[in-house]
């Protein structure tokens, strides 16, 4: 924002109308200086608050780190292990206890299917065509009777509604056709393994015919029980809390250990972020500091984000970062000893799970979570009161400069008043003048005998 300006360039008529422009202008300039101090102090608090919505975000982005940090209590803490990926796949959905779990898979299942009979109505276009011109069906499936209602009278319809009944059921519409002469059937396939009945009836008449009997899934694990575990399901809970989906026959060992790969990232994630708060507010020290230079809220912030690395705690073999190779560099800055973990017994990658704690239970992530709600909190936090007050003083400022606006301005048309009035009197004077020195000029021809001499005389 610019010193005001006079609301019109002064224009007299005296000849001492640019000497008070000159003056005018002049007094509009001192009577704005405080305007000029009042911008300057609005634009650092606005450059304050720009800088301290830019620490805030990367405070955000840490804290958004931390509380992705993978913990002892989650299964994120732990990974499973498959030797052979083709006979099974596991899933941790749990806690399970950390070992070797080895799945012999006798027999992998299959599921029940059926198509509708050659003696229904055959069909060739199923987007128009049904295998029947019945509104309603009855689906049977084991012993459960599902009604079917399409929801238009074609066979597309039809499976979709079948689908959409809630029947352990997958329909398709396949055609057994050449492309010349289509033959469009409606196929079913049970959800579970074994041999399951599939019906789908029409008063008394069934259209489907079963093209294959299902067989239940058959597993062992650690060699027991010999003559396996049968199961209406490929996906099967082997340990509390680790379940494994069926493949195909053969033998898999499935080991579960503590998934340091997603602590690993974590740790470097959280370095990655911690010094890029670290150099933001580096920025505000030194020989060119930026807006916050001076502000006490910098050192808060920075004694924070050292609280964040010295905590210690637990009562296991891992009391701190540094033991998980996080280290303080010479400039202050962080860094991860990527061998750290690897060097960690069973033992001590579970103390770390423990030191770590969790978010909302205790442990580092709690202390660090707290220490980040202390700035970020809404309502108490550090950062967003000093936001607000900065916008306070913007407020405050714009303000003050719009009454100091208003004064130069008021200020401004009284002096043009005044100048005008002034160079008006000046004016008359000078015409005086110039007509008085007129009337010196005539006498003095007169006495010189010049005016009124004929000629010839």
């Amino acid at each position: 924002m610019s010193t005001i300006s006079p609301a019109s360039t002064f224009t007299g008529s005296s000849s001492f109308g640019p000497d008070l422009q000159t003056a005018l202008t002049r007094a509009i300039a001192i009577a704005s200086l405080p305007i000029q101090q009042l911008t300057a102090k609005q634009q650092q608090i606005t450059a304050q608050s720009s800088e301290l919505n830019t620490i805030s975000g990367l405070f955000k982005a840490l804290q958004s780190t931390l509380q992705s940090f993978p913990t002892g209590s989650g299964s994120s803490a732990l990974a499973a292990a498959v030797s052979d990926q083709t006979v099974l796949q596991a899933s941790i959905t749990g806690s399970p206890l950390q070992g070797s779990y080895t799945i012999q898979v006798l027999n992998a299942g299959s599921s029940s299917t059926a198509l509708n009979n050659a003696g229904a109505t055959p069909v060739t276009d199923p987007t128009t065509q049904n295998i029947s011109s019945s509104t309603s069906f009855t689906l049977t499936v084991g012993t459960t009777n599902y009604t079917v209602t399409p929801a238009s009278q074609n066979l597309n319809a039809l499976a979709a509604s079948i689908n959409s009944s809630g029947a352990p059921v997958q329909a398709t519409v396949i055609n057994l056709g050449s492309p010349s002469a289509p033959d469009y059937r409606l196929a079913l396939q049970s959800t579970n393994l074994g041999n399951v009945a599939l019906q789908l009836n029409a008063g008394t008449t069934n259209f489907l015919t079963t093209t294959s009997t299902g067989a239940n899934a058959s597993y062992t694990v650690n060699g027991q029980p010999a003559a396996g575990i049968s199961s209406n399901t490929d996906n099967v809970t082997i340990a509390p809390g680790l379940n494994v989906t069926l493949e195909k026959v053969g033998t898999s060992t499935v080991t579960v250990a503590a998934n340091t790969s997603a602590l690993s990232g974590a740790l470097n994630s959280f370095v990655s972020n911690y010094n890029a708060v670290f150099a933001e507010l580096q920025k505000q020290f030194g020989q060119n500091p930026g807006p916050l230079a001076g502000d006490s809220t910098v050192l808060t912030l920075e004694t924070s984000l050292r609280q964040l690395v010295n905590y210690t705690g637990g009562s296991g073999s891992i009391t701190s970062l540094s033991q998980l190779g996080i280290q303080f560099s010479q400039q202050g800055t962080l860094t991860v000893d990527a061998t750290a973990l690897s060097g960690l017994s069973s033992r001590q990658i579970t103390d770390a799970f423990s030191f770590l704690g969790d978010p909302n239970a205790g442990g580092y992530l709690q202390a660090a979570a707290n220490t980040l709600k202390g700035l970020l909190d809404t309502t108490t936090g550090v950062i967003p009161n000093e936001t607000q007050s900065l916008q306070a003083q913007s407020q405050r400022e714009a303000q003050a400069i719009s009454a100091a606006q208003d004064r130069v301005t008021q200020m401004s048309n009284s002096l043009m008043a005044q100048m005008a009035a002034a160079d008006a009197l000046i004016t008359t004077l000078q015409n005086q003048t110039q007509f008085i020195d007129g009337l010196f000029q005539i006498a003095t021809l007169n006495a010189n005998g010049t005016i009124g001499t004929k000629s010839g005389a």
